[in-house]
């Protein structure tokens, strides 16, 4: 049987990529969704929904805080993550060369990324757009010459369009983590084998409350990977952290939250899971 994943973007896009390398032993079927908003709400409401994979921050661009707290104010549950090494292309229709583009259009994050190449082309006109593979699609569905999109390659795959320059992004060093949620509700029974976990934690305005949550996840023994502010909607200088933890054993972690609890004004575990193993 099948897993629903909705993804923020089109066929093509990033996020299936994403999706397809997590569940590359499933058979899944990808649901599209125009933003992280939309998708939000769609996970909540369509009970035939699985997971949903979302992108939580770039090497490059930094982190996305709406997801935060789009993660957050759902109570979505993170199951496991996953890290997609981020190549752009340039494509356009078959037929086409560098030198006939007039226009390029895409997500602007992606067009960030590939500014260094882009500023070499002479008297073109960048152009933002929603999605990266909506950009190609537009241009395969309405024949649209003296343009071009900026992708990956599976977009150009899927669309018909020919890559005019591949891997055009500025650095090398470009990885985007996506999570890999779930409806709101409990956090899955914790098998063991996990060694990394997601929470927020909400402490006074005052001088030494974070220092006291660092020291205590240095005395038991567990590396924070991230620690992420964002401000409490409607609230002046109030603040969650969101804090990425990783550990030897779930014991460790388990130690730790019933320390912070004490001395907390919230914490909030958003997901036990396995952390991404990168193959050198």
């Amino acid at each position: 049987m099948s897993k629903n994943i909705i993804i923020q973007g089109f066929s093509g896009a990033f996020h299936e990529e994403a999706a397809r390398e997590y569940f590359r032993n499933e058979k899944i079927d990808i649901i599209p969704a125009m933003t992280f908003e939309i998708q939000a709400d769609k996970l909540c409401e369509d009970k035939n929904i699985d997971y949903a994979i979302m992108a939580i921050e770039n090497s490059i661009a930094g982190s996305l805080l709406q997801n935060y707290r789009l993660i957050r104010e759902n109570q979505f549950r993170i199951i496991g993550e996953q890290y997609l090494r981020i190549r752009h292309n340039l494509m356009a229709l078959p037929g086409q060369k560098i030198e006939d583009i007039k226009e390029v259009v895409s997500h602007p994050m992606a067009l960030n990324q590939s500014i260094k190449f882009l500023k070499k082309m002479k008297n073109v006109r960048l152009v933002e757009a929603d999605d990266t593979a909506l950009s190609a699609k537009n241009i395969a569905d309405n024949k649209l010459k003296n343009i071009a999109a900026v992708a990956s390659k599976t977009a150009a795959k899927i669309y018909g369009l020919q890559i005019l320059a591949a891997d055009i992004e500025t650095s090398d060093v470009n990885y985007t983590r996506f999570f890999i949620i779930k409806k709101n509700g409990i956090i899955p029974d914790i098998k063991g084998d996990e060694n990394k976990a997601s929470i927020y934690v909400k402490v006074n305005h005052e001088k030494g409350s974070l220092l006291k949550v660092l020291e205590h996840i240095y005395s038991c023994d567990v590396n924070m990977s991230k620690l992420q502010s964002y401000p409490v909607l409607g609230s002046f200088n109030e603040y969650y952290f969101h804090i990425d933890l990783e550990f030897e054993t779930v014991r460790q972690y388990k130690k730790l939250i019933s320390k912070l609890k004490e001395i907390t004004n919230q914490t909030e575990e958003l997901g036990v899971y396995k952390k991404h193993k990168f193959l050198l």
